[in-house]
């Protein structure tokens, strides 16, 4: 027997011997004519992702991040825009003078026709009141004195005293009024404005006769108008109790400042008491 032959053959009682560990190869029959060694790269194309997924990740993470950035800085340069040349705030409301209308005379109510809503004209005729006359020693009364000369009531007529809109109705047929009661409540469509109130860091940037841009919520419609004052004070100096720091402790509270905006609505009236918002330019471009 050959030296070879005796080296392969293993002593009795010695375990057999095992091949190297290495990794792990499943086998598969190989076809007619393809080498053994094509095994093992076949293994590695198992595990290994193919080169053209990683491309198609690529073309869509791309597309992705510069649209992400475009966004990021068009709101970034907005941002910029807007807070450089603009004062804007939706702290604001739409403001006006109520004017109350009623008899000067105390009586009863004979005619109120006019509803909330209508337009009347200066010294139109917008109630009737009976008052009561006293003939004498005929004490007044409701009814008018039978068989007494100039016994009747007196219809007094009450009258608008400016041009405007009816906002309230108060009074109604057939009711006493006191003297100076009021009967209806107006309000001028040219006499409206807009309080904004601003934070009192930006109230050094605003200043009277600056264009502003208003947004009435209640209308959806945006109208010009322009600065016509600024407050010198803060709106909490109003208040019924101002706030007092006595005590030690101090925690520093943003204050509002009014600004009066004149708003340039034409014939449409913003409605009283409704929230708007203000886009006030502080900086030409």
């Amino acid at each position: 027997m050959s030296r070879q032959a005796e080296s392969t053959i293993a002593p009795p009682g010695d375990p057999p011997r095992r091949p190297p560990a290495g990794p792990e190869v499943h086998d598969r029959p190989a076809a007619a004519g393809e080498p053994i060694s094509s095994r093992a790269t076949v293994a590695d194309e198992a595990v290994a992702p193919p080169a053209s997924t990683k491309r198609r990740r690529l073309l869509w993470i791309i597309p992705i991040v510069l649209i992400v950035g475009a966004v990021a800085v068009v709101v970034t340069a907005r941002y910029l825009y807007e807070s450089t040349y603009f004062v804007i705030t939706d702290n604001a409301s739409v403001m006006g003078s109520l004017v109350q209308v009623g008899s000067l005379n105390a009586g009863r109510i004979t005619q109120a026709s006019l509803e909330v809503g209508q337009t009347v004209q200066k010294d139109q005729v917008i109630a009737m009141v009976a008052v009561p006359q006293q003939v004498g020693s005929v004490p007044l009364g409701d009814q008018p004195v039978l068989d007494q000369t100039g016994s009747s009531n007196a219809q007094v007529a009450v009258r608008a005293p400016i041009s405007g809109v009816i906002a309230a109705h108060i009074g109604s047929v057939g009711g006493t009024v006191a003297a100076g009661s009021a009967i209806y409540s107006m309000v001028d469509p040219h006499q409206v404005w807009v309080v904004a109130n601003i934070d009192e860091d930006k109230a050094s940037r605003v200043q009277p006769g600056q264009e502003v841009e208003v947004s009435s919520t209640a209308l959806g419609k945006t109208f010009p108008g322009r600065v016509q004052a600024v407050t010198p004070a803060s709106a909490a100096t109003f208040s019924l109790l101002p706030a007092q720091n006595l005590s030690g402790n101090f925690n520093k509270v943003t204050q509002w400042v009014p600004v009066k905006i004149v708003v340039d609505s034409g014939d449409t009236m913003l409605p009283l008491g409704t929230s708007a918002s203000v886009r006030i330019r502080v900086k030409d471009d």
